[in-house]
């Protein structure tokens, strides 16, 4: 069996405002390898950063230890990392402006437009607002509390596990923050609903142009983050991340 590393995904954006004679000035790998090399294994395995610097027009990568111990594979600038929750900044960021102009309320209940809720009983008292900001009472996954199930959940599982959810002192709506990838999934899901659109393409529905600064900058990052020669399988999925 072989046993893979834990990857640590490092993004980091540089912007030097001084002016390109200032910047040819910065020994950036020395910055960025004294920022790195105190969070690697003091024997140089067990874990690894990639680190992408966009400066002036061009982008530097510093790679740093192993993307696979057995394999002796060293992390490169191709080696693929799980981004973590680059995607609830898309999320929060859209229902923002979706709210600013007027086409949905921090208020509204989720049910509303994810209309199979309306089935359920606790779920319908969320509301978008608590979605976003992690005051739904929701889990972090379902698992936490159906330990029965096994495998992925599908849409009628998750909608299942909604409508059967309880509510309760320490998981009450709008009460406590509680970090939840299920709210964030159904809040994903709802704009959806509300636009008739895809996640992935939600950004072109607004003529805000500074908003689209906005989400073209996050995108930018999580694009310079993602390997450039990721392949992807028949089902459209990603290969599978080293760690």
């Amino acid at each position: 069996m072989i046993v893979k590393s834990i990857l640590i995904p490092t993004v980091i954006g540089v912007l030097l405002a001084a002016g390109a004679a200032r910047a040819q000035q910065v020994n950036v790998e020395q910055i960025v390898a004294q920022k790195v090399q105190p969070i690697l294994p003091e024997n140089g395995k067990g874990g690894g950063v990639a680190v992408a610097v966009r400066m002036n027009g061009t982008t530097s990568f510093f790679n740093y230890g192993f993307a696979n111990n057995a394999q002796n594979r060293r992390v490169t600038e191709d080696s693929i990392f799980n981004l973590g929750s680059v995607g609830k900044v898309f999320a929060t960021t859209l229902l923002a402006q979706a709210v600013k102009q007027g086409e949905l309320s921090l208020d509204d209940p989720v049910a509303k437009y994810v209309t199979e809720l309306q089935r359920g009983d606790d779920i319908r008292r969320v509301t978008l607002g608590q979605l976003a900001s992690h005051t739904s009472g929701l889990p972090r996954v379902p698992q936490q509390y159906e330990h029965w199930h096994r495998g992925n959940y599908t849409w009628p599982d998750f909608v299942r596990f909604l409508n059967s959810w309880k509510a309760d002192p320490k998981h009450e709506p709008g009460q406590q923050y509680l970090y939840s990838n299920a709210a964030m999934v159904l809040l994903r899901v709802a704009l959806e609903r509300r636009f008739n659109t895809r996640f992935s393409g939600l950004d072109a529905r607004t003529d805000n142009r500074p908003a689209r600064d906005d989400l073209d900058r996050t995108a930018s990052a999580a694009r310079l983050a993602w390997p450039r020669r990721a392949r992807l399988r028949p089902d459209g999925q990603a290969d599978q991340p080293a760690g």
